[in-house]
């Protein structure tokens, strides 16, 4: 069994040329489960999938940078004439009062008519199909949740937006992939507290819970990738690769 991450939006903040905001498509078991829908990541996976074809979507926290395209896919399942039910949504605290206030009184049909929501926070537990989620708490300034997925032996973790901490390393522990925010270079005393991580930071996280792999993304728009990557091979014990828009990356055991 592997699990399949396509990179749909990689970019920190706002987008840039040729690099959307978060959004991450996980295929195994036969499930697609999209991470977070950021601005114009949905378009990019448009590119190669129905957003009715979707088994659940999971947001990460209520930033526009990781939500903002559910208004989209709000009228783009509406218009379906192939779609039909309601689409499941395991969003982070306050992530659906920001959504239904955008659309407050525009339409007949309202937000919950075709999305299923379920709030979800840390030490929660979800199953699709296969494909086994768990979502802890996330150090950002609004309520967050990284999410790790699981299907038979493999495991992927997404930071969502972070500053690090014990919770993140706990629920990276072990995994195949981590898929970490590295949102900013150089001296972490830089920048503000408990928002981000630099990419250093992010590799320090890694190597603490053990994962095999880590891939960085959410570089905010002026950062030098370069040296993000450099910075983060510096310290990070396994393999460390950036995200790119419309990259898709295989996860597999080790060993």
């Amino acid at each position: 069994m592997a699990i399949d991450l396509t990179v749909y939006g990689c970019a920190g903040s706002h987008t840039g040329f040729g690099r959307m905001c978060s959004g991450y498509l996980v295929e195994a078991a036969g499930k697609k489960i999209l991470l977070d829908a950021g601005n114009g990541s949905t378009g990019n996976l448009q590119r190669e999938h129905r957003l009715g074809d979707l088994d659940a979507i999971v947001i990460s926290h209520r930033h526009v940078d990781h939500c903002i395209d559910l208004i989209g896919c709000y009228y783009n399942l509406r218009f379906d004439p192939d779609h039909s039910g309601r689409m499941p949504l395991y969003a982070a605290a306050e992530v659906h009062d920001l959504l239904t206030s955008l659309l407050s009184g525009d339409a007949p049909m309202s937000f919950d008519d075709l999305f299923a929501h379920q709030e979800v926070g840390h030490g929660d537990h979800v199953q699709i199909g296969e494909v086994s989620l768990t979502f802890a708490r996330s150090l950002h300034p609004v309520p967050t949740v990284s999410t790790r997925i699981e299907v038979d032996g493999v495991t992927l973790v997404y930071s969502g937006d972070s500053a690090g901490g014990e919770d993140l390393v706990e629920i990276a522990r072990g995994a195949d992939l981590l898929l970490c925010e590295a949102t900013w270079v150089g001296d972490p005393a830089d920048y503000p507290p408990d928002i981000h991580l630099t990419a250093a930071e992010a590799a320090k996280v890694a190597n603490e819970a053990g994962v095999e792999r880590l891939i960085l993304t959410h570089l905010a728009g002026a950062t030098d990738r370069e040296q993000a990557l450099a910075e983060a091979a510096a310290i990070f014990e396994g393999t460390v690769e950036l995200a790119e828009d419309l990259v898709r990356y295989r996860v597999e055991p080790q060993g």
